[in-house]
């Protein structure tokens, strides 16, 4: 039974975003024998960032009897050591009972590390143990919320998007806190997780995060100080992070709205002070970093009060997302009593005003002259060669989640505002453009539920009067964008978001502005759910006279009062108590 150890093979595939970034490229690797059982080594390489290392240290339960290393596909002959760019290794072993045990650590700091992990986690256990553990933890995580209901395959697809939003965050630090910053140096912290393998804000910002701040505010107060930790040694707080090294490749600074969302669920075991000036000082930088070709920053935004089209990509989603996060940072120093940040960034929240186009009711491009871009089609789509990110006019124009009533007020008024909503819904899916972004998927109408910026557009109905239509266009979604397949996802999972969307509203609320404190209210999809708060308290969720037909709700009350609004409050969901829908097939008898 020969293993095969393989240190040039890498991921293909592995960007999607930069087709020249789409490789694998080895630096540097080392393999060795230490004894009889156990083999170590490293790999530094390069693919979405520069400088990935990763150490292993890996035992096996059957003596080795010959060990035959390649290094540039040559055999190096009674060698138990070799370096190089390309190095593979057969291992040969002495007794074949059909069954070998491997057991592998990796680390992202050193050799010793991966060691020390290897014997705090899995030494001394066999792999039924190991599989029974990992089991029961599971079943606790996912035991946190428990949903009735007769429908087998939406109780599947209820656990496995809860399960891909638990794979998030990713755990970075060997188990003597050690990590490799975004400086490529080893640093420790002080007792706490650093979880910066993967952060990818652009998307879980919205929900995925959110979602672990009710079930795992533990998990997420070290998130935070993982969030201070990259800001320490990076001069800036995290953007979107691979293997502990910044990308840059996603837009806005979504690390704002992720630690305010965790500061409104309860979550404070932080330092307050230096996360104000952490946020301060990442949302002013002229010059983050570059990527795509070119400087990522706040430079022009600040100048102009907008990111002009003739200077930067992306410049619609620039401004945007830059707004929404402005108005993160105006929230939190809101709750933490710093109202010089308060008033300038409350102010600068605004500055999405400064791209919508009163007279074609769009975001669109506009110059550095303050003349709109033309010529201009609302359809196109320029894979990030465009005004837009991974999307078009018609997607990004609804993102402003946190001042509804402001973009309707710039459209006409609140009616109008629904009528350009029922269009995005409504009309053909037809998109222009000899380059359009494969991310725009799950489309009905224009709106694509495959890609994270619209993720929050079908609640704004909520907020112009009309919930029967988010109810409407939540359960589409639900029942078809939706699947318990491999292609069971109408886009890139996306670290977790995805699932998010339709773990918060199949239960029958979604945080639409993760800032504001508030829960907008659509429609559940199951008869009853419990959430079991970490507080011992329980958030009950029922929908009575629910069906395939009863799709619609008629009314809603918490704790036996009901409600004249939609939506709920963070606090109304982490005191604990229940949450009942009437719900009904009819919309003209509905009352919310």
């Amino acid at each position: 039974m020969p293993v095969i150890v393989d240190l040039k093979y890498g991921s293909k595939n592995g960007c999607t975003i930069e087709p020249e970034h789409d490789m694998d490229t080895v630096y540097a690797s080392g393999f060795e024998q230490v004894d009889k059982y156990t083999i170590r080594g490293y790999r530094l390489s390069n693919g979405w960032v520069t400088g990935q290392q990763v150490y292993f240290y890996t035992k096996f339960s059957t003596p080795i009897k010959e060990c035959s290393l390649f290094v540039d596909d040559n055999r190096k002959v009674k060698a138990t050591f070799a370096q190089g760019r390309n190095i593979k290794a057969i291992l040969f072993f002495e007794e074949d009972k059909g069954v070998l045990e491997v057991k592998t650590a990796i680390s992202a700091v050193d050799m010793e590390g991966a060691r020390k992990n290897l014997e705090a986690e899995v030494q001394n256990k066999d792999f039924d143990e190991i599989k029974k553990e990992a089991s029961g933890q599971w079943n606790d995580v996912l035991g946190q919320i428990e949903i009735e209901t007769s429908d087998l395959k939406k109780k599947k697809l209820f656990y496995t998007s809860m399960r891909n939003v638990m794979m998030y965050p990713m755990l970075f630090s060997d188990v003597d806190f050690r990590f490799r910053g975004p400086d490529n140096k080893v640093h420790q912290t002080n007792g706490f997780p650093y979880y910066g393998g993967v952060v990818g804000l652009w998307d879980t910002f919205r929900a995925a995060c959110p979602l672990m701040a009710v079930l795992q505010p533990n998990v997420m107060k070290d998130y935070v100080k993982t969030a201070l930790e990259h800001y320490k040694y990076a001069g800036q707080l995290p953007i979107w992070t691979l293997s502990g090294m910044e990308t840059y490749q996603m837009i806005g600074l979504h690390s704002m709205p992720m630690i305010t969302n965790c500061y409104l669920n309860g979550i404070k075991g932080f330092d307050t002070k230096f996360a104000m000036n952490a946020m301060t000082q990442s949302s002013m930088k002229d010059t983050c970093g570059f990527s795509m070709g070119y400087f990522v920053g706040l430079k022009n935004y600040k100048k102009y009060g907008y990111v002009p089209c003739d200077l930067e990509m992306e410049s619609v989603a620039r401004t945007l997302e830059y707004a929404y996060d402005d108005w993160a940072v105006a929230r939190f120093a809101q709750m933490t009593n710093h109202k010089k940040e308060y008033d300038y960034f409350s102010k600068r929240a605004s500055n999405y005003k400064n791209v919508i186009d009163p007279k074609t009711l769009f975001a669109r491009g506009k110059t550095q002259a303050r003349t709109w871009r033309t010529p201009f089609n609302p359809l196109s789509s320029e894979h990030r060669k465009d005004d837009y990110c991974e999307g078009n006019a018609w997607q990004w124009t609804f993102f402003v989640p946190h001042d509804v009533d402001g973009l309707a007020s710039l459209m006409g008024g609140k009616k109008v505002l629904d009528s350009r909503l029922d269009s995005l819904f409504l009309m053909r899916s037809k998109l222009h453009g000899a380059n359009v972004s494969g991310d725009i998927s799950g489309l009905i109408g224009q709106y694509a539920h495959g890609n994270e910026p619209g993720h929050h557009t079908i609640y704004m109905y909520n907020k112009v009067g009309k919930p029967k239509k988010t109810q409407k266009y939540i359960n589409q979604v639900l029942n078809t964008l939706y699947d318990n397949t491999p292609e069971g996802i109408c886009g890139n999972e996306d670290t977790g978001q995805m699932s998010a969307w339709y773990v918060f509203s199949s239960l029958g609320f979604y945080p639409m502005d993760p800032v504001s404190g508030q829960y907008e209210l659509g429609a559940p999809l199951f008869d009853k759910a419990t959430i079991k708060l970490p507080s011992g308290k329980k958030f009950i969720i029922k929908a009575n006279n629910l069906s395939d037909k009863n799709i619609y709700v008629k009314k809603v009350s918490l704790n036996g009062i009901e409600l004249k609004r939609s939506y709920i409050t963070f606090d109304e969901v982490l005191k604990g108590g229940e949450l009942v829908f009437e719900m009904t097939k009819s919309i003209s008898k509905s009352k919310v």
